[in-house]
């Protein structure tokens, strides 16, 4: 069958040469507003937490699952690429990190700390350079898997049954994602645990597939396997998240720096943050290794 790893290339395609959707049609801000209103709505207990979860995967996974079902002939596979592409944030990741590190380069810490807010949670308002350096790099290491490799494996797995619920799991796994961006935290307690609960559950086998590939791409970029390496083993689990701590404390050891979230954790041997070219090599590492990832999905899908 040529139908998945079909609708793959159509999704790897057009994330490449469209990055992110307007936000107006983006399906993760539809998933967000959705979230947000039910979350005004439900009891902020264990039950609404799985309220939410449900009441939001299911219109969005259902939806997608329909709309490839409804779609004719070759046509299918360019909905369910769609659907997938709008699943992944490949260039987008590279996108949102540079207007980031653009304005660092440039010593324009005020416009940096502003455009950090669309990466990571923490409050960026007093970090500083390298501080900001570090959550960019640690951005980019997480969601080689959350924006993008996960969301690659499940379209690919659940392809075995056909491209309708091939779209709808990685239409699915993007809505969890999205609910534990948005209520993962310690603050929303017992409501948050359901959507966290279930992203740590589907980042589990994702996070760990990436680790091959990670490596290979640090031996491929020209940096340290071997340091990489030893900061796996040794701070993989400094983070709350079962899986982050794996993608990023093999970045922190390949590039030689220390990933620091403040009252959090500590990532990595080095004395040393990293600085603006460190986001740039991060990139080119998380580039290379999902090109590797990505071209294994779509020979496996070819030849069994």
């Amino acid at each position: 069958m040529i139908e998945a790893p079909a609708a793959i290339a159509v999704a790897l395609l057009l994330d490449r040469l469209l990055g992110e959707p307007p936000d107006r049609v983006h399906p993760t801000v539809l998933m967000g507003k959705t979230a947000k209103l039910l979350m005004n709505r439900l009891p902020h207990t264990p039950a609404g937490g799985i309220a939410l979860a449900v009441l939001t995967v299911l219109p969005f996974s259902a939806a997608a699952y329909a709309a490839v079902l409804l779609t004719p002939g070759v046509a299918k596979l360019l909905t369910a690429g769609g659907l997938l592409m709008a699943s992944i944030s490949w260039r987008g990741l590279r996108d949102y990190t540079h207007r980031v590190s653009r304005p660092l380069g440039e010593g324009d810490l005020e416009t940096a700390r502003r455009e950090l807010k669309y990466l990571v949670s923490r409050n960026p308002e007093r970090l500083e350079r390298r501080e900001i350096c570090s959550a960019c790099v640690e951005s980019v290491a997480e969601n080689s898997v959350d924006a993008v490799a996960s969301p690659l494996l499940y379209f690919a797995i659940f392809s075995a049954a056909g491209l309708e619920p091939a779209a709808a799991a990685a239409v699915a796994y993007r809505c969890i994602n999205t609910l534990d961006a948005m209520v993962g935290y310690p603050g929303f307690g017992s409501f948050g645990a359901p959507s966290a609960r279930l992203d740590d559950l589907l980042n589990f086998l994702p996070s760990r597939l990436m680790v091959p590939f990670l490596l290979l791409s640090l031996k491929i970029n020209r940096l340290s396997v071997k340091s990489a390496v030893h900061a796996l083993c040794r701070f993989r689990r400094a983070t709350k998240s079962p899986n982050a701590g794996i993608p990023m404390s093999i970045m922190a050891g390949g590039l030689g720096v220390r990933l620091i979230k403040p009252g959090h954790y500590t990532l990595g041997n080095s004395p040393q943050l990293p600085l603006p070219r460190d986001i740039e090599r991060a990139l080119k590492v998380v580039d290379v290794a999902l090109l590797l990832y990505s071209g294994t999905i779509l020979f496996f899908l070819a030849v069994v």
